[in-house]
C-alpha cells in the first residue's frame, strides 16, 4: 500500500512541476506498473530513453544503438581501462613498412552461427564496412585487404596512420558477417533473441571465447520519458534505466523514490545538450543570424533552471582533449541583426528534458520580440526532421565517446551538423594528425579544427553532461558488462 501511495504522490507532484507542455501520464494505470511479478534471477531488464533504431553497426549513427555492440559483437582491438588500446579478436600483429598492418586472428573465435572466425571472415567484415558503412570516409586511407592464410591478413594503407589500430576498435569496424537472409551475426557474448517494435531481446552466448555471461537473458525496451522510467524502476519491472541526469537522480534520492546507496554508473558517453540551427524558411541560413540567436539565449541561466550544473565553456566536451583555442565566451556580444521573420518554431524530441530546455529557450527568446511555437515529434519523426535539417531551432542531444577521438569529429560535420564540405575541408589538419606521434601535438591539432567548426556557429552548446544509469541490487549481483 506505500508503494501505491508513493506513486500518486509521485505522479501528482510531477504533473504539477512539469506543466501541460509535457507528456502526460494519463494512461500510466498503477496496473501497468505492477511490481508483483514472477522474478527471473537470470533476466536483466534495461530501459533507455531512446529505442535501438539499427542493430547493423556499419549503419549505426546514435548512441542509443551504440550501446548494444559490446554484447552482441567484438572488435579488433578494445580500449582498457586507462585508455590503452589492447587486442581482442587479435592474437599478435605488426606493422610492416609503416603503413602495412599484419594481423593474426585468435583460433577460438565463433561467430553467433557456430562457424568459426577466420582471416577471410575478417576481411569480408572490413570490407562490407569500406563500401557501405555511413562512415566509411574516416577509413578512406585504407589501400586494400588481403589474406595471407586461414589466421592471417594484411591492411595497406595509403599512408602512415599513428590513429589507425585504435580506429580499429570504432563501433562501426565490429567484425560481422550477414547469413543469407541478410541478418546480421557476431561474435558477442550475447547473440539476438528476438526483435519487437519496442524491444530488443538478447541470448546468451554459450560460444563466447572469453567467460561465458552470467546473465542468460536482457532484454533492451525504451521510454522517452524520465518519470516514466523511474516508475519502472521503481515499482521493479525494470532492473537498469539510463540517460539520467544527475539533477533528477538526486531529486528522486530526496523525494526517497531512489535509495541513497544506490548503484550509479557513467557511461563513457558525454552528451551535449545543444541549440541546432535547421535550414527550414532559410532564417539561420547565415552566420550572423546564428550569432544573433546565440547573443540572446542565456545558457547560464538555462544550464541551471534544468539541468543544475555549469553550462558548456568548450564547444567540445573539455574531457576529449585539452581546449584552447576552441574555448567558447559564455555570453557573446548581441549583435544588431534584423530578422525579417521573428516566428520562430522549435523542433524537439518528445521527451521531458528537451521540453525543460525548449521552453527556457522559448522565454528568453520571446522577451526579445520573437513568437516561438514548440512541436514535439516522437523519435521516427524527429530523428528525419534532424537528418533533413528540416525545422528552424531544435534542441538537439550530440553525443560524444571519450574512446574515439576521429570519429568525433567525422560524426558531428557529416551527421550532427551535416556539413560535408566543412569536413572536406578539414581533412589537411586530420592527415597532420594522424602523422603525429604525440598525443599533446594531436590535441593541438583536434583543437584547431574543433575552433575552425565553431567559428561557422553550426549550434550553440549550451552543457556538456554525462548521463548516467543506475541498477539495482540484482543488475549489480550479475554486472552488466558486455564483452571486456
Amino acid at each position: 500500500m506505500k508503494k501505491y501511495i508513493s506513486i500518486f504522490l509521485f505522479i501528482i507532484i510531477t504533473t504539477l512541476s512539469f506543466g501541460s507542455a509535457t507528456i502526460q501520464l494519463d494512461d500510466l494505470s498503477l496496473d501497468e506498473y505492477n511490481y508483483l511479478k514472477e522474478e527471473k534471477n537470470n533476466e536483466i531488464n534495461m530501459l533507455q530513453a531512446v529505442k535501438v533504431s539499427t542493430i547493423d553497426p556499419i549503419f549505426m549513427k546514435d548512441q542509443y544503438s551504440i550501446r548494444i555492440v559490446k554484447y552482441l559483437y567484438d572488435t579488433l582491438f578494445i580500449t582498457g581501462e586507462n585508455g590503452e588500446i589492447k587486442p581482442n579478436l587479435v592474437e599478435e600483429f605488426s606493422w610492416k613498412e609503416d603503413r602495412i598492418l599484419v594481423l593474426k586472428i585468435k583460433d577460438n573465435i565463433y561467430f553467433h552461427d557456430g562457424k568459426k572466425l577466420d582471416s577471410t571472415g575478417v576481411k569480408n567484415s572490413l570490407e562490407r564496412m569500406l563500401e557501405n558503412g555511413v562512415f566509411k570516409s574516416l577509413f578512406n586511407d585504407v589501400e586494400n585487404i588481403k589474406t595471407i592464410d586461414k589466421d592471417t591478413l594484411e591492411i595497406k594503407l595509403k599512408g602512415k596512420n599513428n590513429l589507425f589500430i585504435p580506429m580499429l576498435s570504432y563501433y562501426m569496424c565490429s567484425i560481422t558477417k550477414e547469413d543469407e537472409n541478410g541478418k546480421i551475426i557476431g561474435t558477442g557474448p550475447y547473440k539476438i533473441g528476438e526483435i519487437k517494435n519496442k524491444q530488443l531481446v538478447l541470448l546468451k552466448n554459450d560460444q563466447y571465447f572469453k567467460s561465458v555471461p552470467k546473465v542468460d537473458k536482457i532484454t533492451i525496451s525504451y521510454e522517452v520519458s524520465d518519470r516514466g522510467r523511474m516508475i519502472s524502476y521503481y515499482n521493479e519491472k525494470t532492473d537498469i534505466i539510463s540517460d539520467i541526469t544527475l539533477k533528477s537522480l538526486e531529486k528522486w534520492k530526496k523525494d526517497e523514490l531512489v535509495s541513497s546507496d544506490v548503484e550509479v554508473i557513467e557511461r563513457d558517453e558525454i552528451d551535449t545538450t545543444s541549440v541546432m540551427f535547421g535550414k527550414k524558411n532559410g532564417i539561420f541560413t547565415s552566420r550572423e543570424s546564428r550569432e544573433a540567436i546565440r547573443g540572446i539565449i542565456d545558457k547560464e541561466k538555462i544550464s541551471e533552471n534544468v539541468f543544475g550544473e555549469k553550462p558548456a565553456e568548450t564547444f567540445f566536451p573539455k574531457q576529449l582533449f585539452k581546449a584552447k583555442l576552441s574555448k567558447i565566451n559564455s555570453k557573446p556580444q548581441q549583435l544588431d541583426y534584423v530578422f525579417k521573420n521573428k516566428k520562430i518554431e522549435i523542433t524537439i524530441l518528445n521527451d521531458d528534458t528537451s521540453m525543460q530546455v525548449a521552453e527556457e529557450v522559448k522565454v528568453q527568446l520571446e522577451l526579445n520580440g520573437f513568437e516561438v511555437s514548440i512541436v514535439p515529434y516522437q523519435q521516427e519523426a524527429y530523428l528525419m526532421k534532424m537528418e533533413n535539417k528540416d525545422y528552424e531551432l531544435a534542441i538537439y542531444n550530440i553525443l560524444f565517446d571519450e574512446n574515439y577521438l576521429i570519429y568525433n569529429l567525422g560524426k558531428v560535420m557529416l551527421f550532427d551538423i551535416g556539413n560535408k564540405e566543412m569536413y572536406n575541408a578539414t581533412q589537411p589538419f586530420l592527415e597532420i594528425m594522424r602523422d603525429e606521434d604525440k598525443k599533446g601535438n594531436r590535441d593541438k591539432i583536434y583543437d584547431k579544427v574543433v575552433s575552425l567548426i565553431a567559428k561557422d556557429v553550426p549550434y550553440i552548446p549550451l552543457i556538456h553532461s554525462k548521463k548516467v544509469m543506475i541498477g539495482n541490487i540484482k543488475a549489480k549481483n550479475f554486472g552488466i558488462e558486455g564483452r571486456d
